[in-house]
């Protein structure tokens, strides 16, 4: 006799540009990833064969390389097409997608048994043209009633069931999805009933795929100065250069990209480009600078949807960085930097999605799970895994699943725990309360009776012969302006040159002294407010020290420290070979002892990061640059400058040339808020 046939619960498809993921959910409420030989991440490229056939995964990939005109890598980037042409044939878009999705649904079958519900997520912000085509492709790959769901919806049930953090209706979370193709950031808040999208932007040009873009340009412009090297470079990309050409790109993309994420967990490394004998080196440094203005604008992005969500950054539950792409060290810093909120950042965001589409009904846990370790940029190691907890138990137990599910996947989650229920307060706890309001109406009536004794008399104090009233000394009149001096630094507000100090001293005291110290500076003023001061002039990437003495000279000072902004500066030397002062210099830049000594007591390597400190003006510098001087001091897309910047170094400090620096890529000639040394 034939068993029944198996089935699992519900399946969960995140259809991605490069990669397509899924996760099963089985009757037993266990969920696992579903593999594609071997690996959770199938490629979403396809492949038509000379027989019509749509291969798809791997295989399509292995195909494609030995015939690209029949290969299509990224179908989820033309969906605003009505049809991709592959070989000789046009494909339609919606069959495109339905071959990825029907692969992973006959996957499913294989595995865990053909699935009840599946869920297939969408961006947030996609209309509904986009949002039909995934309907009917997943309905024509054999889901029945497909359901759709939002990205960061599943996202937000990953964070809350998953991670186990305790969000509670109202509460607001930020989903920050760096993918392949596309950017968004959504600001999603949990209700008694689920979670609802507040807000959501992104764009369609930031992403993965972008950022390879930009590092194969990058690579182009080394072979500029080589009119052989550049013939044959533009040859690479020709797009009408044969098939052969065609194979040798697509190896130089993959190449690219998997240097990309060999650079989020090492400083350096090696890009073999086709037909040119010698590797390239690539550091991570340089691949920040090329990534910052990607970076930046999904930063900007994320902060108006928080804005946009009525939503100010303190009061997120917190930002929820999701996608391939996210796993770069610096999208982390810049979002720490932007926002002042640390993300949180698991080890394979790419996962998070179609784990959270099927994560539906798990009950919250009676205490708070141990929130996830967020990413704190200054110390976090690239592909730093978190401590996630453990899961919570899925309510889809055995049995609870005996047929078709009476409603599609909505992402409901169970209404929250009875509040407690209050006492009434105990007789004594009343009398007590009693007690304390007749203390309290006591103390005030005394104090107006004595502020009354004052207005009639002398206040405790003898008049002399004339009737005048005088102060014991100079020193009391200083402390009546003081009152709570020697006090306390309320807060100290840090800029890239300047730090503002308030204090706990009258607002309308003045008269104080304030002498500050750096690693390499230090100064004073003289006769500024007690209450708030602002130190000027300041070295950037410094700790400053400081002592605010009051005019009273029998009080102690009062002290403090304050660290100023971090500035950032990218060597990106681009030195004409064919100079002599750049052969000597051995293709790395010089670093000097004092902005005016020519020497050099060290050497910089391209795309090394230095912490800046100030500027200086150096008349050793000719901003035209002649080559009989021993010097050329030029950078394209740079104007002449004269400049030396000093930078941090292991022991010390040195100076380079502005022109060698790059510290804002939108505005080379930036000095990114500097003050003079």
């Amino acid at each position: 006799m034939d068993s029944a046939p198996r089935t699992a619960a519900a399946l969960g498809i995140d259809f991605g540009t490069h990669h397509t993921v899924a996760t099963v959910l089985r009757d037993d409420g266990r969920r696992h990833q579903l593999l594609f030989e071997g690996t959770p991440l199938l490629p979403s490229g396809i492949y038509i064969d000379y027989e019509a056939s749509i291969l798809v995964g791997r295989d399509a990939a292995r195909e494609g390389r030995r015939r690209p005109e029949r290969y299509e890598r990224n179908p989820k980037l033309r969906l605003d097409a009505a049809t991709i042409l592959l070989g000789d044939k046009e494909v339609p878009v919606r069959d495109a997608v339905a071959a990825v999705l029907r692969r992973a649904i006959a996957d499913c079958g294989t595995a865990a048994g053909v699935p009840r519900s599946v869920t297939v997520t969408v961006p947030a912000g996609w209309g509904p043209a986009r949002r039909h085509i995934i309907a009917d492709a997943a309905a024509s790959a054999g889901a029945v009633s497909p359901v759709l769901l939002p990205e960061p919806v599943a996202a937000a049930r990953y964070f809350a069931n998953l991670l186990g953090h305790d969000l509670a209706p109202g509460q607001t979370l930020v989903v920050f999805d760096l993918g392949a193709g596309t950017f968004d950031a959504s600001a999603v808040a949990r209700t008694d009933t689920g979670f609802d999208v507040l807000a959501v932007d992104g764009s369609d040009r930031i992403g993965g795929h972008y950022l390879d873009q930009a590092l194969v340009d990058y690579l182009g412009g080394r072979f500029a100065g080589s009119e052989e090297r550049a013939e044959q470079w533009a040859g690479l990309l020709d797009p009408d250069a044969g098939p052969e050409r065609l194979r040798q790109r697509f190896a130089l993309y993959d190449e690219v990209r998997e240097a990309k994420e060999r650079l989020s967990r090492h400083t350096s490394t090696e890009i073999a480009v086709p037909g040119f004998p010698i590797e390239e080196l690539l550091t991570r440094a340089e691949l920040d600078l090329l990534a910052r203005p990607l970076l930046s604008q999904a930063v900007a992005i994320t902060r108006a949807v928080i804005r946009e969500a009525g939503k100010a950054p303190e009061e997120l539950a917190g930002v929820f960085m999701v996608g391939g792409a996210s796993r770069m060290p610096l999208a982390a810093t810049m979002i720490h930097q932007g926002l002042g909120v640390a993300p949180t950042l698991i080890e394979q965001p790419e996962l998070v999605v179609s784990e959270g589409a099927v994560a539906i009904h798990a009950p919250a846990p009676r205490t708070p799970a141990a929130p996830l370790a967020p990413v704190t940029p200054a110390a976090a190691a690239p592909h730093a895994p978190s401590s996630p907890q453990p899961p919570a138990p899925s309510a889809l137990t055995p049995g609870a699943v005996q047929g078709p599910p009476t409603a599609p996947l909505t992402g409901v989650l169970p209404p929250p725990a009875p509040r407690p229920v209050k006492r009434s307060p105990r007789p004594f706890t009343i009398f007590v309360i009693a007690l304390l309001i007749a203390l309290i109406i006591g103390a005030v009536l005394s104090e107006l009776l004595n502020r009354d004794d004052d207005s009639n008399g002398t206040g405790g104090e003898e008049p002399d012969g004339t009737g005048e009233v005088h102060a014991e000394s100079d020193a009391a009149q200083t402390d009546a302006v003081l009152p709570a001096w020697p006090g306390e630094v309320d807060e100290v507000a840090s800029g890239v040159s300047s730090l503002t100090v308030t204090t706990d001293a009258d607002p309308e005291s003045t008269g104080c002294r304030v002498d500050y110290t750096g690693a390499s500076d230090q100064g004073s003023l003289e006769d500024v407010s007690c209450a708030e001061f602002t130190l000027e002039g300041l070295n950037a990437s410094d700790t400053y020290m400081f002592s605010i003495h009051s005019p009273a000279t029998d009080i102690d000072p009062v002290t403090g420290t304050g660290d100023t902004t971090t500035v950032v500066g990218t060597v990106y030397w681009d030195c004409p070979q064919m100079r002599t002062y750049c052969q000597n210099q051995g293709g790395r830049p010089g670093i000097r002892g004092a902005a005016d000594d020519p020497d050099a007591i060290d050497y910089a390597d391209v795309g090394e990061q230095f912490e800046l400190a100030c500027f200086a003006e150096a008349e050793t510098i000719d901003p035209s640059g002649w080559e009989d001087e021993g010097f050329w001091d030029y950078h394209p897309g740079k104007a002449a400058s004269n400049l030396m910047v000093e930078v941090e170094l292991a022991e010390g400090r040195g100076f380079i040339p502005f022109v060698w620096l790059v510290i804002d890529p939108r505005n080379l000639n930036s000095l990114g808020g500097l003050a003079e040394c």
